[in-house]
């Protein structure tokens, strides 16, 4: 039996057409209900990752063949955008668990999923180990930047953990297996910049 199918499945909740509607949408649930600063750190943070991404993939697409046998031609966006996106967003529900054991359930499930996301982009081979390790790294700014707020939430906090996963859930069942295809228009504007640049030849 093969596992392709099931690899497939899995890697699709790291694409663009998934992780910028939660990206989205959290922000708006946060904003709705009051938590202005949480919703600018969320989006922020993982804005970041997505920029320090796309920044990568422009430098490496053109540049990686002379870094030898580091394999790296072109970082995973899945890999970082799924770390920032479900490892940031375990970080939020984690903050307003009220309990250890919630806390810890939300993190291990979070990054669980962005850790399977990140597996299958080499089982597929979409992306080389450390292209992968690479995005994922980059990925992991967005929740430690989360944890690194002590204000994040503003005191009350009238917010209940359980809307910021629901959030997710809709959009997958909506969204799953959507790609928007920037992958290769990235993959031009890397090329084009370099050609007119001069940088890698």
């Amino acid at each position: 039996m093969s596992l392709r199918p099931l690899t497939i499945f899995v890697t699709s909740f790291g694409g663009q057409g998934v992780i910028l509607p939660i990206l989205l949408l959290v922000t708006l649930i946060l904003l709705v209900s009051g938590q202005r600063r949480a919703a600018f750190w969320w989006a922020f943070s993982v804005a970041l990752v997505l920029g320090l991404v796309l920044v990568a993939k422009i430098a490496f697409i053109p540049c990686g063949r002379y870094l030898g046998g580091l394999d790296l031609r072109s970082p995973s966006g899945h890999a970082g955008a799924s770390m920032a996106v479900y490892g940031g967003l375990a970080v939020l529900v984690a903050r307003l668990a009220r309990s250890r054991a919630l806390a810890g359930l939300a993190l291990f499930c979070g990054f669980g999923l962005a850790l399977a996301i990140a597996v299958t982009r080499v089982v597929l081979g979409a992306h080389s180990l450390s292209e992968t390790i690479l995005g994922g790294a980059i990925g992991l700014i967005a929740p430690l930047l989360l944890a690194s707020r002590p204000d994040l939430f503003v005191r009350p906090v009238r917010l209940k953990w359980i809307w910021l996963l629901v959030a997710p859930v809709i959009v997958v069942a909506l969204l799953h297996g959507v790609e928007l295809g920037a992958e290769s228009v990235i993959e031009r504007i890397a090329r084009e910049l370099n050609a007119w640049l001069g940088v890698c030849r």
